[in-house]
């Protein structure tokens, strides 16, 4: 797994690649504590349920599919601008 996201804040961008489901996992984990916004309120911007949050934020799901990183980080603000996933 690839991805590139880009979090624009006033005055600083940062640019993250992540290389794998472990950094994109904590990435999210970070994410979801320092936007103080409910489990629920990410999940319905990200279209996904909110269980898949919670169980993200909680480590229950330790490999989370790309397609999901990329709602859950776009719902918190970031922007994908490169994402694909490795053929083994």
């Amino acid at each position: 797994m690839t991805a590139s996201v880009t979090r624009l804040l006033p005055g600083t961008r940062s640019l993250v690649t992540l290389t794998d489901s472990m950094a994109a996992t904590k990435l999210v984990q970070e994410e979801l504590l320092r936007s103080k916004q409910t489990y629920a309120a990410v999940a319905a911007k990200a279209a996904v349920a909110k269980s898949t949050v919670s169980n993200i934020a909680s480590g229950q799901t330790r490999f989370p599919r790309l397609e999901t990183i990329v709602r859950i980080l776009g719902a918190l603000g970031w922007v994908i601008t490169a994402a694909r996933r490795e053929e083994p």
